[in-house]
């Protein structure tokens, strides 16, 4: 399907006055193509591998598997590939992000080379993956990546030959066959095979919102996808469905709410969407974020593959942080490239929503803390969206503590998925969680059939808010939990009870590189907690119990694995209060 998709919108998507651009943007650009163009890649925000220039596109460019490139992509089971290739690692150097990177150091810095070096390789993606052939064609939301970059990737490409009449030419000749080659059969694959079932959750949202972007951009395209106004009527149902009232995702995964928010805010700014129901959900989907997420070190709660829909941050392993300056309405480089984010307007509801020390979302089963340096989240969620719960963990009653950047009590993270199961089903798990469990059993239930399905989901956790704390209680195959949260003058306590006095266990996730000491005490287990030159007191208020220190796997990002000290509480029967307190 190739064929001339017709007039632009220049307007879509609006790119910033080039003059106006930050100078650390520039020398970042300039640094990181470089690299790309020898084909050194960094994954994920952290992973460097080489891929080669161009990249071989269906090779796994962590362990080095190729992926047969000639197979119908209906056929290809990508859920199980051989010798532990992950599909989601070949489809991160597919989505596009790197080539849109280089056009955006030419565009900045004048370097047409960068440009048509971006150019050829997007040729060659498209002479090896035709479409409908290869795994590359296997998820509809890959091609909605794709299409999302390349409308970046066109627009700055533009931009820059407009500019440059001479040199422009040759360059704008070429570019005119990479849109007739690629926005057409992106845009109706995206259409035809939009996700269904266990996928109609952010995957259909991007894909929704790439058909919003594309088709605003090149209206033409409407005749093979949908037009714009029926793209965005439909998107803006998803928003409404996968994000709850108080503006938290139905999904229960903090870094895919992050994802989605990215997503429909795209297509928002695509049709120019400044008020109404959609933009006051997303602007209370951004409220959620700043107040439940981290920045510097996020260890955010349910499933992450840390994807990025265009590479707009300054760098991505900053990413994090980056968004909440931007959310903030701090000067940054996302913000020089995607103007105010979105801000509530609208008079909404106060119950639930006024912000105290701690900041509840009944709907979303959170409360976040910010308060005298203190972070904290409390999780008395549902376990996900839907019947399936394709991204929930077994989180309830989980906390996560954070003093200024640093984080001290923390979530396990993903790991990995198809290519990493044995590892996602343990960080999925109740006890990589530090929720109070049976002892020494655990619960039973929900039970994980496949890697994005769960059965038998637990009850959901009930919360109460008052100032400086927060409390959950949780009832679920016989027990009865209650965890409190509250802050005092000069320290966080933590306080565990269990109704009927049965034995449990809580289990305290330390981040990766802690030194912990323990302390002889009389009245109290203590440690000394030390990391990136902090010291913090961790007591232990526990009668008759087990406690011993031990290590366990974490994930801080996708596909990393890292080795955590663990403070292992058992037998606990009369409540467990746990007290930390800066040191220094």
């Amino acid at each position: 399907m190739v064929f001339e998709p017709g007039p632009v919108d220049d307007k879509v998507p609006r790119l910033p006055d080039r003059a106006t651009a930050p100078v650390p943007l520039r020398i970042q650009l300039s640094a990181d193509a470089k690299n790309l163009i020898l084909g050194s890649w960094r994954l994920f925000g952290w992973k460097d591998v080489e891929v080669g220039a161009p990249p071989c596109w269906h090779r796994d460019p962590v362990c080095g598997v190729v992926i047969s490139h000639d197979r119908p992509a209906d056929k290809i089971d990508y859920r199980r590939l051989p010798d532990g290739a992950d599909a989601r690692s070949i489809w991160e150097i597919n989505r596009w992000a790197e080539m849109t990177r280089l056009a955006m150091h030419g565009w900045l810095n004048d370097d047409a080379n960068a440009i048509r070096t971006a150019q050829l390789w997007l040729e060659d993606w498209t002479e090896r993956n035709p479409a409908g052939i290869g795994i590359n064609w296997t998820s509809p939301l890959e091609a909605a990546l794709r299409l999302i970059n390349f409308t970046w990737f066109d627009a700055i490409v533009s931009a820059w030959s407009t500019e440059q009449a001479v040199r422009g030419r040759t360059l704008r000749d070429h570019q005119t066959m990479l849109r007739k080659r690629i926005v057409p059969v992106h845009a109706a694959w995206v259409w035809r095979h939009r996700s269904t079932g266990s996928s109609a959750n952010n995957h259909l949202l991007g894909e929704l919102a790439a058909l919003v972007v594309a088709v605003s951009r090149w209206p033409g395209v409407a005749k093979v996808s949908c037009s714009a106004d029926t793209a965005w009527d439909l998107l803006g149902r998803e928003v409404l469905r996968q994000f709850a009232p108080d503006g938290g995702s139905y999904e229960q995964a903090l870094h895919y709410h992050a994802f989605a928010l990215d997503l429909a805010w795209q297509a928002a700014r695509a049709v120019g969407c400044k008020a109404g129901e959609v933009h006051q959900r997303l602007a209370l989907a951004a409220r959620f974020l700043l107040a439940l997420g981290h920045g510097t070190e996020p260890w955010d709660f349910g499933d992450s593959d840390d994807a990025a829909v265009v590479p707009l941050t300054l760098s991505r392993d900053q990413a994090a942080e980056e968004t909440r300056a931007w959310l903030l309405g701090e000067d940054c480089p996302l913000r020089w490239w995607m103007g105010d984010p979105p801000v509530i307007t609208m008079n909404i509801p106060t119950a639930g929503l006024t912000v105290h020390e701690w900041q509840p979302f009944p709907t979303s089963g959170y409360a976040g803390l910010r308060s005298h340096g203190w972070a904290a989240r409390l999780d008395a969620s549902p376990l996900g969206l839907g019947s399936l719960a394709a991204h929930g963990h077994g989180d309830a009653l989980h906390v996560s503590v954070w003093d200024g950047p640093h984080a001290l009590l923390i979530d396990p993270g993903t790991g990995g998925y198809h290519g990493h199961a044995e590892l996602r089903t343990e960080l999925a798990a109740w006890k990589a969680h530090n929720g109070p469990l049976p002892d020494p059993a655990g619960f039973k239930t929900p039970r994980r059939i496949g890697p994005f399905l769960q059965i038998q989901h637990h009850p959901v956790p009930k919360m109460i808010v008052e100032g400086s704390t927060a409390m959950a209680r949780f009832e679920h195959e016989g027990y009865k939990f209650q965890r409190q949260v509250r802050r005092h003058e000069d320290h966080l306590e933590i306080r565990d009870t269990e109704d009927y006095r049965k034995p449990f266990s809580v289990t305290w996730t330390l981040p990766p590189g802690t030194e912990v000491k323990a302390l002889p005490s009389a009245t109290d287990t203590s440690f000394i907690l030390t990391r990136a030159g902090k010291s913090w007191l961790m007591s232990l208020q526990v009668a008759d119990a087990k406690i011993s220190v031990e290590e366990r796997r974490v994930s801080p990002a996708y596909a990393r694995i890292e080795t955590a000290k663990v403070i292992m509480v058992r037998q606990i029967k009369a409540g467990l209060a746990t007290k930390i307190q800066r040191l220094g």
